[in-house]
């Protein structure tokens, strides 16, 4: 047997959830719908923290991740398109041990936030080599570890006794499961054992009692509880009466109940603001605020926004934001440059005013004070000098001020132009990572880093020819719809594909796909404005309201020499302000 154990206890920042054990319990269930009798065909470690089964299920593909990082879970999940080429040591040796086995069963252990699931694995002589994966989600102490025999194959994260003073994890030891894992679950018991457990063990105040005896109970459900029993959880349990006692064995059957039949989750937010996840809905003051299917989604979901698994577009996610702060600094710093330029006539006005002073003693001063003879008021200006020298010597630093920022203006406004426009460029390959669901398309944006410099050259080269089916590609009624996913595919629908009578689709001034429409007849206004909608879309003002499209048919379109993909521009176009709409034909 393969016994994946999972300890999960989700960090409590930003939108990722802090789910007690009582509600892994659900999440374990669902886990067990969607992975029992599955084979694991593939096993992929996503970093250095996360590893990822490929499982075929009853003709289905399922994703599990398993995540030990910065924000432990384990969930149901989408597809990765960009998974690492070449395999880990760690991820060769899973491989050998765990591809090919079969899932029998997922199951919670003692109610805690520990997960199992057993996996069989026929060998080639017709053995079945039994063998126990678990994976411990505890925050800073989150691991996941593969045993054989109650001995530790490997883990992700080996702990020394100086990182852990109460259990060590690595190769050849015994395992062990984490301390404090010893009470039980509340869902191994009907209500007359609840009572019997109640009063048998009970002691202290009903929720010291209720934590110490049961596993995975949070807040969230403990409140419920109580709330049940008219109860708040400060009276003493030996001092309750028969009547309050069984009252309590009852509510705490009812939350049972409600986990068994449990299969969604729900987020409410309290009136100080803060959220509370429940796997069933409630009746209370606070508001509903989201409503996931499953937990996997609202897990997946959470993990994908803080971004604390770093798959391979998530790293070149981070190499282009880091390059477009690195083009940002340097923009402001050319902007800044340009700004003193506006002392220029200053610096020359002062130059001739010291040499038509000239005459004037002035060394070893700090400033002067000369009229200003070259304005109808004649007003007096004071010009600051450099005390070491004299008036024509000061004129003529003034003069090479003067010339120093004239020339500035010619290179500066040039480095400008130049600095805004390749700061546009590194946007929209930022914005094409939220297009890329393949891996071809993400492999052309990679290409394209290389290419613009953001990252460095590879020499190996694209597996397939650019342009032949990386673009997507809507049938209407009216004719085609060709719409790029990046740069490159802009590029080539653009100044390749396209025909002279096509006409070309493009947000006004956002990053946004070139889309291109190819009808036999003249479009009319209604079908140009639906398109200008698909245009908005493909953009990055997806979610607004009102969006400004340009189009323009193609024999109107320019690319500039030396400018970079997707860039072009035009002496004649519409522009029509619309709602983004997506294509009704189109599948993300």
């Amino acid at each position: 047997m393969i016994y994946l154990t999972i300890h999960c206890e989700l960090p409590n920042e930003r939108i990722t959830m802090n789910l007690d054990g009582l509600t892994m319990s659900v999440l374990a269930r669902e886990l067990n719908e969607s992975l029992q009798s599955g084979q694991i065909q593939k096993l992929y470690q996503v970093d250095k923290h996360s590893l990822l089964f490929k499982v075929r299920n009853a003709n289905q593909d399922v994703n599990l991740m398993i995540t030990v990082g910065a924000n432990p879970a384990v969930y149901i999940c989408n597809p990765i398109q960009d998974l690492p080429k070449e395999p880990s040591s760690l991820c060769m040796f899973l491989r050998k041990h765990i591809e090919g086995s079969r899932i029998t069963s997922v199951e919670q252990i003692n109610g805690d936030r520990i997960l199992c699931i057993h996996i069989d694995k026929l060998e080639m002589d017709g053995s079945i080599t039994s063998t126990s994966i678990y994976i411990e989600l505890m925050g800073k102490y989150s691991n996941c570890i593969f045993v054989q025999n109650d001995m530790i194959l490997e883990s992700i994260i080996h702990v020394s006794p100086l990182m852990n003073r109460e259990r060590s994890v690595g190769p050849k030891m015994a395992y062990e499961l984490p301390p404090n894992s010893n009470r039980v679950s509340l869902l191994d018991f009907n209500e007359e054992e609840i009572l019997n457990i109640l009063t048998s063990f009970g002691s202290g105040t009903v929720t010291n009692t209720i934590r110490s005896v049961f596993n995975g109970f949070g807040k969230s459900l403990l409140d419920y509880v109580l709330t049940l029993s008219n109860l708040d959880g400060t009276e003493e349990l030996k001092a309750l009466s028969d009547d309050a006692t069984q009252q309590l064995s009852v509510a705490l059957e009812n939350l049972k109940e409600k986990l068994l039949n449990a299969y969604q989750l729900y987020i409410y937010k309290n009136e100080n603001g803060k959220k509370i996840y429940m796997p069933f809905p409630i009746e209370t003051d606070y508001t509903l605020i989201e409503t996931y299917p499953t937990i996997s989604q609202a897990i997946e979901q959470s993990i994908a926004a803080t971004g604390s698994i770093h798959t391979a577009d998530k790293e070149l996610e981070r190499i282009i934001a880091n390059a477009i702060k690195k083009e940002e600094l340097r923009h402001k710093k050319i902007k800044d440059e340009l700004d003193d330029t506006k002392k220029m006539e200053t610096y020359k006005l002062y130059g001739d005013l010291l040499m038509i002073n000239s005459h004037i003693q002035a060394h070893y001063q700090s400033s002067i004070d000369v009229q200003n003879l070259l304005s109808e008021s004649a007003e007096t200006i004071t010009i600051p000098l450099k005390p070491e020298l004299n008036i024509v010597e000061n004129g003529q630093w003034y003069y090479k001020l003067y010339t120093k920022l004239k020339n500035r203006i010619i290179s500066g406004q040039y480095q400008l132009d130049q600095s805004t426009i390749k700061l546009e460029y590194y946007r929209t390959i930022l914005y094409s990572l939220s297009l890329a669901t393949t891996r071809e398309s993400l492999e052309e944006i990679r290409h394209e880093c290389m290419d613009a410099g953001i990252i460095k050259k590879s020499k190996k080269p694209l597996s397939y020819k650019l342009g032949k089916s990386n673009y997507i590609h809507l049938e209407i009624p009216e004719g085609d719809l060709y719409i790029g996913r990046n740069n490159q595919q802009n590029e080539y629908l653009t100044h390749r594909f396209a025909r002279p009578n096509d006409l070309w689709f493009h947000t006004q001034d956002i990053q946004g796909s070139h889309l291109i429409l190819r009808t036999n007849n003249e479009p009319d206004d209604m079908l140009i404005s639906q398109v200008a909608k698909y245009a908005a879309y493909f953009s990055k003002a997806r979610h607004s309201s009102k969006v400004p499209v340009d189009y323009t048919y193609i024999k109107n379109i320019k690319k500039p020499p030396k400018s970079p993909l997707g860039f072009v521009i035009f002496n004649t176009h519409q522009t029509m302000i619309v709602e983004p709409e997506k294509p009704p034909m189109y599948e993300e």
